[in-house]
């Protein structure tokens, strides 16, 4: 086993994609053209064109990002979306966020994480506040 450590201090700027307030890290590789990485997002940060030469999935394990694409949505820790390979999108976070990205030559959603209302109906985010 091999321990990785992916918090803000073993991050570095990231450089390039139009990115402010942007930091990153590679975290694996596996066999053929697939990677794993972190990236840490500060309040207000941007990444005007993220890199399209892979499919991607950005699951948000912090904070929320605003990923504009096809429509501007809103993902909050504990979402995420896949993207294809020369799909075009940015993303922004006003209030900081924590991104794990994976990326591959080609990437399926497994239909039972798609979000559709009957699955998601009744959920909680961490990040909302539950009256009880």
């Amino acid at each position: 086993m091999k321990v990785i450590h992916f918090t803000h201090g073993a991050t570095d700027p990231l450089e390039g994609f139009g990115a402010t307030g942007a930091r990153f890290l590679p975290l694996a590789d596996g066999i053929g053209d697939t990677h794993v990485s972190c990236m840490h997002l500060e309040k207000g940060a941007r990444i005007a064109w993220p890199s399209r030469t892979h499919a991607a999935a950005l699951l948000v394990v912090h904070g929320r990002i605003t990923v504009t694409a096809h429509a501007r949505i809103d993902i909050h820790a504990g979402m995420g979306c896949v993207f294809d390979k020369d799909e075009s999108y940015s993303l922004t976070s006003e209030p900081g966020a924590i991104v794990l990205i994976l990326e591959s030559e080609e990437l399926t959603p497994d239909a039972r994480g798609i979000s559709t209302p009957e699955r998601i109906a009744g959920q909680t985010l961490p990040s909302d506040t539950v009256l009880t």
